[in-house]
């Protein structure tokens, strides 16, 4: 009674789901879990995970606190740049740097190579010698080759390149440059100069110097990358909904069996279109005997843009009837009408079992969605519209008390199931069975609940008195889903 009033309440306030907003809510959270699901599989969140752990083990501060000790100061770049100052700073270094930058190398070879130098030696040791001395004025009388020597000396003393040679020799700047040139201290300045005046040491210089080693660093990149990816809307998305329930309930169910009716007949691998026993004993269809139509083998079901009708119309046929005195009995009906069931397909123990259905509401009509398994009860009907002159709708379960049958009706009223569609379904577990509609629980019961697997069955007939004026009359189903709970 409290929950058939909360429904009415639901009602009156506008607050009751209309069928297309709850499957559309339905079907946008089972999407949102699919893409939950996907993206917790993702490179990109396993990307995030990776640096998560990096970030975690406290290496990007290990890297920086190493960082914030290296200074330029001390360094081996800074030990470098002040060696090639002090040299620079040498008189020696400058006074070869001078020379070695003008032509006065190039002149003292030219000079020495043109044998000037050696020859005034000779001449000059040869005119100063005693022996010349002694006989100068008699070989000057005679104009001797001695004498000639003599002139040719006071020629190349009056030589203004080689005065400028011997001058030179004595010049300091370049016994400065004849002593360094060749040597290691040369060779290590030219190596020094071109390193500190080289882009390598200018970039290491800077980097060095700089305050934000740190963030030049992969660490860093790692750093910020991570610390972007946390803040972002598909992280922050994700674990804000891994750390909810939003998903707790489709978490809960696995999806056993299922049919779109998106094809252009019956799938008859999962429906059989006839009572499973009438399959099962005769290979025939037959109906019951307070039916007053024949079911006609699937010639009464049409699959019509994904939507699978079951027709009831006024129409003569020959069947058979199950009379419980005699058993299989030839019949003559008025209507004929369809059932489909998966008896020889599936049957499950417990779960969700839900439709999509709409269906004619009108007096002697029954439409039902039930399950059931070898034995006529128990049986549990997720819905059913009673074959009465006075339509009505019910979620019921019948079960053997002895030698009696006994039953739960919780009835279902104030919905137009012949202008709209409708969610019906039930949840079976060990200990209860819960009715809804639209997922709103209208229904429970905790007695007497079914212990073993059943099947699925849709049927529509006539019962009752006439139902003519309402003929054809049909049962649409868009969809039937099965769930099993995978926390039983």
């Amino acid at each position: 009674m409290a929950l058939n009033l909360r429904l009415a309440t639901l009602k009156l306030f506008g607050q009751f789901p209309k069928t297309e907003e709850y499957e559309k809510r339905e079907y946008a959270l089972r999407e949102e879990y699919a893409e939950f699901l996907q993206f917790g599989e993702s490179d990109e969140y396993k990307n995030y995970l990776a640096l998560k752990e990096f970030v975690e083990s406290g290496e990007p501060e290990k890297v920086k606190q190493e960082l914030g000790q290296l200074k330029y100061n001390g360094s081996q770049e800074h030990k470098r740049e002040l060696e090639l100052k002090n040299l620079k700073k040498s008189k020696a270094i400058k006074n070869y740097l001078h020379v070695k930058n003008s032509d006065t190398p190039d002149f003292i070879a030219s000079i020495e190579n043109s044998d000037k130098p050696s020859r005034y030696q000779d001449l000059k040791q040869f005119v100063n010698s005693s022996e010349y001395k002694g006989q100068r004025k008699e070989h000057k009388k005679n104009n001797t080759e001695e004498y000639q020597k003599e002139t040719e000396f006071n020629n190349l003393q009056k030589d203004a390149e080689l005065k400028k040679y011997f001058k030179l020799k004595n010049w300091k700047p370049l016994k400065d440059y004849l002593a360094l040139e060749g040597t290691d201290t040369v060779t290590q300045y030219y190596e020094l100069e071109k390193y500190i005046s080289s882009s390598e040491f200018a970039e290491r210089k800077e980097y060095l110097l700089s305050k934000d080693k740190f963030k030049k660093t992969e660490a860093y990149q790692k750093l910020v990358e991570y610390q972007n990816l946390d803040k972002s809307e598909k992280i922050v998305w994700f674990h804000k909904t891994q750390n909810s329930k939003k998903f707790d309930e489709i978490k809960r169910w696995e999806l056993s069996f299922a049919d779109e009716f998106d094809g252009n007949s019956l799938n008859t691998e999962k429906w059989l279109p006839r009572y499973f026993w009438g399959e099962a004993l005769i290979h025939k269809s037959y109906s019951l005997a307070g039916d007053q139509h024949a079911y006609t083998d699937g010639k009464n079901i049409e699959l019509d843009s994904n939507t699978l009708k079951i027709i009831t119309k006024r129409e003569k046929a020959e069947g058979l009837s199950w009379d419980k005195r005699y058993g299989f009995v030839p019949k003559s009906f008025e209507y004929t009408s369809g059932i489909i069931n998966t008896g020889q397909t599936f049957r499950q123990l417990y779960g969700k079992f839900e439709a999509k259905v709409k269906f004619t509401m009108a007096p002697n009509l029954f439409h039902a969605f039930w399950l059931v398994g070898d034995t006529m009860v128990p049986h549990i009907d997720v819905f059913r519209q009673n074959g009465s002159k006075k339509p009505s709708v019910q979620g019921s379960m019948y079960w053997m008390n002895g030698d009696k049958m006994r039953s739960f009706k919780a009835p279902l009223s104030g919905f137009n199931f012949t202008n709209n569609y409708y969610i019906l379904g039930i949840e079976w577990t060990a200990n209860k069975l819960t009715w809804k509609i639209n997922g709103i629980t209208y229904a429970e019961s905790s007695s007497n609940v079914p212990d073993s697997p059943a099947y699925l069955v849709f049927s529509s007939g006539v019962k009752g008195g006439l139902a003519n004026q309402s003929l054809p009359a049909q049962m649409q189903i868009e969809w039937v889903r099965c769930w099993r709970n995978l926390n039983q």
